[in-house]
């Protein structure tokens, strides 16, 4: 099973890049990373994971409020299905969205592109 998180500094940003599959077993490392990052702004980049089981949003959550009671800003940089997830599960709703490698925010792509309602 291929993961790996490695970490890196941009001034006061920290950027966590995730690659592989995010289930049970990488979770603790994943969680462990997230607990001894420092600077104002954490980037998740969840943009190479190939599968994120919808079990361990709770690490983001945790780190997300980790950050807030830090008075430090969080953000997860995903693309594809884990957007997908990100975005089902209204995460993106509570926390800064960034897709893919162009940075962009995820809100302001939903603004251009809305998703037609449809009854229930």
């Amino acid at each position: 099973m291929l993961f790996n998180v490695s970490e890196r500094r941009e001034g006061d940003q920290t950027v966590l890049s995730v690659l592989g599959d995010v289930d049970l077993a990488t979770l603790p490392e994943l969680a462990g990373r997230i607990a001894r990052t420092h600077g104002d702004l954490l980037v998740v980049d969840l943009s190479d994971v190939d599968y994120f089981d919808p079990l361990c949003l709770g690490v983001l959550i945790a780190g997300h409020l980790r950050c807030v009671r830090a008075d430090r800003r969080f953000a997860i940089r995903c693309v594809g299905r884990t957007r997908d997830l990100i975005h089902e599960s209204g995460l993106d709703q509570i926390m800064t969205v960034l897709d893919g490698a162009d940075g962009t925010d995820g809100a302001e792509r939903e603004a251009e592109n809305p998703t037609p309602e449809t009854d229930v």
